[in-house]
């Protein structure tokens, strides 16, 4: 049931949080959290078992019944009609439920309960589920549903035809390669938000000078990268091609285990996440002299780069340099020569694939540095795994004299595990932003009207603050290129708070909702549908959050150990730290 839940938490950028005490008026993110904890309660009572007791099946089913009626409050409904988030939440409860009567032999009941959701605006979605996963075959055909999921499938067979999902091969067919171009120009051209910000793209022209392109194409692993180099163009961090069969994969996405940095124009060693490889001298500030024998630059330049989709400057280095730039077959070895320091070079040929014993960034770290500071990373909002460590360290947080939160290495997930944490610095509600999409209407266009922005999203009670823990010390965030999506909406709440400075080097500079869809050989793809806003309408999307205090690391510093942005935190909470090396923790966790 687990991989269900996950698969319908609909619209999922907000997540869990704290409930606000008895004396604050709910609101709309309150209700939704509320919801989303009793799904997640009847999950785990249900439990990973093929077979559940019927006894934890009741147990459950009363969970949802209980979560139904909560929905049906009045105050509950009436936030419900301003919350597009809160107001899924009826039709994912009674999806689940409808699971869990199927798994008690109750078809009948779960044909009743999948209703709702069949009828309402995520119809196709339901229907989708319905036909894919197992646990509903024996209602397929059930009388009560039978005739809405036939009327689902029509609308969802416009979009999301498995005709353009055709599996990988080494060679796929000219027609096949064509219809990928053509299915990424059109979801495009009707839902992507920022062609403003690229006047001078004529898109239609650039889908005729490329489909001679992808007829060329001898091989799939070609075609794919003519898609990338065409969808490069949007010049967008959240729109972009990506592998998704695995012997696909293997043919375009392997990489040893190292990540590099542009610092001063020099490729240099950011992380080594495999024992082996720092055993055989790769460490960290190395500088990155050649790939294949050709100078790194100029691989990076013809080989790499061309094929990254970006918003800004420093996202294209981050996409071409720290994630892409030895990407290569699985089977294909790659030749390295780096340099020291004191000028002195090594050569190692790595394979791409094979490590054990990978060392992977943790999502939480906590320490506490020279003054009494506390010194929290948050690597990822992938999952919660970030705020639950927050949280569980906040006790020894709050003890301190100044908290610094690095989200340098930070690229995103959900934004909600985020504005939690934030939620413990302020005893008010948090402005999260505002946004809008593209309104599209064939009424409007026929009648000449240029394309229209409507806003979404807006709730006017803000995301709540803890309302329980309050830190009320002085608060740094640390930001550089690397800091992405989810974490980017972390750092324009923070800075639209005026709850602290931020430090270090402009983020990535994107965010906003993508739109997922399959393209032939084995390929998906995604488009940026949403333009995300400070909450007073400044846009940030290809130019980053800036900094209050701009401090970019250096070469030097790199390979001497040092810290640059962290210093320059120290510094600006007046903690000096004399060693001129960052400051070793006297305790943490």
């Amino acid at each position: 049931m687990k991989r269900l839940f996950l698969a319908l938490t609909l619209l999922s950028a907000i997540t869990s949080y704290q409930l606000a005490t008895a004396q604050t008026a709910l609101t709309g993110t309150q209700a939704y959290d509320h919801l989303q904890s009793e799904r997640q309660r009847a999950d785990r009572v249900v439990g990973e078992a093929a077979a559940p007791p019927m006894d934890s099946l009741k147990k459950a089913d009363q969970i949802l019944v209980d979560a139904l009626r909560y929905y049906d409050r009045a105050d509950v409904q009436e936030l419900a009609k301003s919350n597009i988030y809160l107001f899924a939440r009826k039709g994912d409860i009674l999806f689940d439920r409808s699971v869990i009567q199927l798994k008690m032999g109750q078809p009948d009941a779960a044909a009743e309960s999948l209703l709702y959701g069949l009828q309402g605006k995520s119809a196709s979605f339901y229907a989708r589920i319905i036909n894919d996963e197992a646990v509903f075959a024996p209602i397929r055909k059930h009388p009560t549903i039978v005739a809405l999921l036939t009327k689902a499938q029509v609308g969802n067979r416009l979009f999301n035809s498995n005709a353009l999902k055709t599996p990988y091969q080494p060679v796929i067919s000219e027609d096949e390669r064509v219809a990928g171009l053509s299915k990424l120009w059109s979801e495009a051209k009707y839902n992507f938000a920022y062609f403003d910000h690229i006047p001078d793209l004529d898109w239609d022209k650039l889908y005729l000078e490329y489909l001679p392109k992808i007829r060329a194409a001898k091989s799939t692993v070609q075609y794919f990268h003519v898609l990338e180099a065409f969808c490069a163009h949007l010049h967008d961090g959240h729109t972009n091609v990506w592998a998704s069969d695995p012997k696909l994969v293997d043919s375009v996405s392997r990489r040893p285990p190292i990540r590099f940095a542009l610092v001063e124009d020099k490729i240099l060693v950011q992380e080594v996440l495999s024992d082996s490889l720092m055993q055989s001298g790769i460490r960290l500030g190395l500088e990155l002299v050649s790939i294949d024998g050709m100078p790194a630059k100029t691989y990076a330049d013809q080989h790499v780069r061309p094929y990254q989709s970006g918003s800004s400057p420093q996202n294209l280095d981050v996409s071409t340099y720290t994630y892409s730039l030895l990407n290569g077959p699985k089977d294909k070895p790659v030749a390295l020569t780096f340099r020291d320091a004191a000028g002195q070079t090594i050569s190692r040929t790595l394979p791409r694939f094979g490590y054990s014993n990978l060392k992977p960034t943790p999502a939480f770290r906590f320490r506490i540095l020279p003054g009494n500071v506390a010194y929290v990373q948050l690597n990822s909002f992938g999952d919660a795994q970030s705020l639950n460590g927050f949280k569980a360290a906040f006790d020894s947080i709050a003890t301190t004299n100044a908290l610094i939160l690095d989200v340098r290495l930070n690229g995103g997930g959900d934004s909600g595990y985020g504005w939690n944490v934030l939620g413990y610095l302020t005893d008010k509600p948090m402005k999260t932003g505002s946004y809008s999409a593209r309104l599209y209407s064939p009424l409007r266009r026929a009648r000449g009207e240029d394309v229209v922005f409507e806003s979404v999203e807006s709730d006017d009670s803000g995301w709540p603050a803890n309302g329980k823990k309050l830190y009320t010390k002085p608060v740094v965030v640390l930001t550089s290129g690397r800091t992405f999506s989810a974490a980017e909406d972390f750092a324009v709440v923070f800075d639209a708070m005026k709850r602290g400075t931020i430090i270090g080097e402009p983020t990535g500079g994107s965010t906003g909702q993508p739109l997922a869809f399959a393209l032939p050989g084995g390929v998906m793809a995604r488009v940026c549908t949403k333009r995300d806003m400070y909450p007073d309408g400044t846009e940030w999307n290809g130019k980053g959050i800036q900094p209050g205090v701009l401090v970019r690391p250096t070469v030097a510093d790199l390979q001497a150990g040092r810290d640059t942005v962290l210093e320059a935190a120290l510094a600006h909470l007046g903690i000096t730290n004399t060693a001129g090396k960052t400051a070793k923790p006297k305790k943490g966790k």
